[in-house]
């Protein structure tokens, strides 16, 4: 049975927004919050067991001896500056100032062939948009995605749902995305 969710983020002031937004679904969740691989490596094997790992906006690596031992899976929510996750990106997504991004839940998984698209946002950003302005566009995208998403993260005891599998070669439809 899921316990607890173990929250990976990039910052102190994401873990209260995520956890009371999860709690909401399944008020009996324990949460462990976590910043560095350190925070993880702290986490006690029999909590492991339990719990799901959800990464949040952070990349630093988790090791494969940590992932194996969640019982519940890994998520990873991020933002990638292409339009179609999976597939090479198009000529003018791969200059410096793509205009295209996709906020992406992703499996997390030991294996890089079967990692899976669970949930998929695209947003394009108007011509002229200043940087921050931007920044506060994605991730404002990537939120609205874990807010979505959240009644599956807090009470699905099972793997999630692809939207696209990691074997798939085409584009996802526009309802896959939004």
């Amino acid at each position: 049975m899921l316990k607890t969710i173990i929250l990976l983020t990039h910052t102190v002031q994401q873990q209260r927004p995520l956890a009371n937004l999860l709690r909401e679904y399944n008020p009996d969740l324990a949460f462990c919050s976590a910043l560095r691989a350190q925070d993880l490596a702290a986490i006690a094997p029999e909590i492991l067991r339990d719990a799901r790992l959800v990464c949040f906006a952070n990349d630093i690596p988790v090791s494969e001896k940590f992932l194996l031992q969640l019982g519940h899976g890994a998520y990873k929510f991020h933002i990638a500056p292409l339009q179609y996750p999976g597939l090479p990106p198009a000529p003018d997504e791969i200059d410096g100032d793509a205009r295209c991004f996709s906020a992406i839940a992703q499996s997390m998984t030991v294996w890089p062939d079967s990692k899976t698209v669970v949930g998929l946002e695209t947003l394009t950003i108007p011509e002229g948009t200043a940087l921050a302005e931007r920044e506060r566009m994605v991730f404002a995208r990537l939120a609205h995605l874990f807010w979505r998403m959240s009644p599956l993260i807090a009470c699905e005891a099972t793997e999630l749902p692809g939207v696209i599998d990691p074997g798939d070669s085409q584009r996802p439809s526009l309802a896959m995305m939004n």
